[in-house]
């Protein structure tokens, strides 16, 4: 079963360079600035290394407790953060901008809120977020055609689009300047400001004067690039969530707000300077608290609002919206609408009794999908099935040609790609397998020419094979592996979701690979994720 493309390896090359430069003990494989290719659909062992491979997976209800989705309502939602306090602390603010000259851009007035596990900016804009860091989710508040819904994304969705961000115009921690949009140049520490992303840590001036205001400077003669002051207002709790909606919001450089210690509460004052495309010549904002008051209120996730449907997400490949519907009906489904290995051995020997061999062969292959390949001796029914149907279909033209392409996948896809051509037309469990196969296969072929099978599109492949098996979890895992590998990390974080919290039945590598990666992110930019004892 291959459980990797190479795309979405290659597509870890920045994750990787950016990990060996910051700490060389965390890259994926020490002493290499590219990741390990991994499982791949190109590598021969991949079958036995995934066999051979411990369960990583929790109980299926575990881990959909472990990942407050996006298939939950607000209720199921509730439930996954827990026994949390209703107590908050409102805080208003007045915005001043100028020029790093001193000439008056604007003024207005903000106010966040932070509650407990999360923080949140109700504003005006019909469009309001949270930051829940309870369960390392952002809630947006969006309009569809139908009323309000609410999009439900993880956070390290938005750490990795961060990451891919500075690496590109770093070209990888490399540049030491930058050219932005329009030619604009930079130097590199603004852009670690802006994405919340560095290497290392920067040398910076922190002076306490007099008066006890913070100052923050990049050098004794420079100007103050970060600075405030503090009067104990909130519990260490409250400015430890603060400082992470500053890192989400604000463009502060980390090492700059690392400055700002949660012990002394949440800064009556405090600014900072920008650079950035929009202020190529730099501004300051500066936040003066006008009050701050305690209180209750409920998890701002209003009552009548439901969750946003797969058209709600934004996504750069429209069937990436047929895929998340699949996997969203799933997830809502009844267990018993899961299939088992009867049910694919009754699909199978339906398919047999047509004389259709390959049928019953992609009908099997397809549990694969759901719980790993078969262990050696494994005890299992299905497992005794294949090779049942390998002895029948011995003689068969149409199964030993599918047969054949599957063993040869890694050593001639191209051909391997013109048999599963002749399977698309199938549904149910064997169609099911055919998009899949015909989808890795397409990815494989790309990663070495960019213009293979352009008339095929691995995501809509993909999204044909949920939507005759929508209860697989290892297709939403391959099709967000292509998707990361294409750049849309925050559709393939969507995809890991669903491929984690679906249940299966056998020892999947997605709990530990997908751990691993946002361990990786955290590492990179831990500011991000809030305080670790709120996850």
């Amino acid at each position: 079963m291959p459980i990797l493309d190479r795309s979405f390896a290659y597509a870890l090359g920045a994750l990787s360079t950016l990990l060996a430069a910051a700490q060389p003990g965390l890259a994926l494989q020490a002493g290499e600035t590219q990741p390990d290719p991994g499982f791949s659909i190109l590598d021969p062992d991949a079958e036995q290394d995934e066999a051979t491979s411990p369960a990583t997976n929790e109980a299926p209800a575990a881990a959909q407790a472990a990942i407050a989705g996006p298939w939950l309502d607000r209720e199921h939602y509730l439930q996954a953060r827990g026994n949390r306090s209703d107590a908050v602390i409102r805080t208003r603010w007045r915005v001043e901008t100028v020029s790093v000259e001193g000439e008056d851009i604007g003024t207005e007035q903000r106010e966040i809120v932070i509650g407990d596990g999360y923080a949140t900016e109700p504003g005006s804009s019909e469009d309001r977020t949270i930051q829940d860091f309870a369960t390392g989710r952002t809630l947006t508040r969006i309009q569809s055609l139908d009323g309000p819904v609410m999009r439900n994304t993880p956070i390290v969705a938005h750490v990795h689009r961060q990451m891919n961000t500075f690496a590109f115009y770093t070209q990888g921690g490399e540049l030491n300047e930058v050219t932005g949009p329009g030619g604009i140049q930079f130097e590199r520490f603004w852009i670690e400001a802006a994405m919340g992303v560095r290497l290392s840590s920067v040398d910076l001036l922190v002076e306490i004067d007099d008066e006890g205001h913070t100052g923050v400077r990049r050098s004794a003669l420079g100007s103050e690039i970060f600075g405030f002051d503090i009067d104990n207002t909130g519990t260490r709790e409250q400015a430890e969530l603060f400082r992470a909606w500053m890192r989400h919001a604000l463009a502060v450089h980390p090492d700059a707000l690392a400055a700002l210690d949660p012990e002394f509460g949440i800064p009556e004052r405090f600014s900072f300077v920008v650079f950035s495309p929009s202020s190529p010549a730099g501004r300051r904002e500066t936040w003066t608290r006008l009050n701050a008051s305690t209180g209750e209120a409920a998890f701002p996730w209003p009552e009548n609002v439901p969750p946003a449907p797969a058209e709600g997400y934004e996504v750069a490949n429209p069937a990436t919206t047929r895929l998340l519907a699949a996997g969203l009906e799933a997830m809502r489904a009844p267990a018993a609408a899961r299939p088992t290995d009867s049910t694919f051995i009754a699909a199978s020997q339906a398919a047999q009794r047509r004389a259709d061999m390959a049928g019953a062969y992609l009908a099997l292959y397809q549990s694969g999908h759901h719980s790993g390949p078969c262990q050696p001796r494994s005890p299992r029914p299905l497992c005794n099935r294949f090779s049942q149907i390998t002895a029948a279909g011995i003689g068969n033209a149409e199964f030993e040609t599918l047969s054949s392409a599957m063993a040869a996948m890694s050593e001639n896809p191209a051909a391997a790609l013109d048999t599963f051509r002749t399977h698309l037309h199938r549904d149910a469990f064997a169609g099911a397998a055919a998009h899949a196969l015909a989808a890795q296969t397409v990815a494989a072929l790309r990663t070495t020419d960019g213009e293979a099978a352009t008339d095929l599109d691995p995501m809509a492949l993909f999204a044909d094979s949920a939507e005759d098996d929508p209860h697989a979890p290892l297709t939403y895992w391959h099709a967000g592996r292509y998707a990361a590998g294409a750049g849309d990390v925050e559709s393939a974080w969507l995809l890991f979701d669903l491929a984690r919290a679906l249940p299966a039945d056998g020892p999947l590598p997605i709990t530990q690979e997908a751990t691993a990666m946002q361990e990786q992110l955290r590492t990179l930019a831990p500011g991000f994720f809030g305080p670790a004892q709120q996850r």
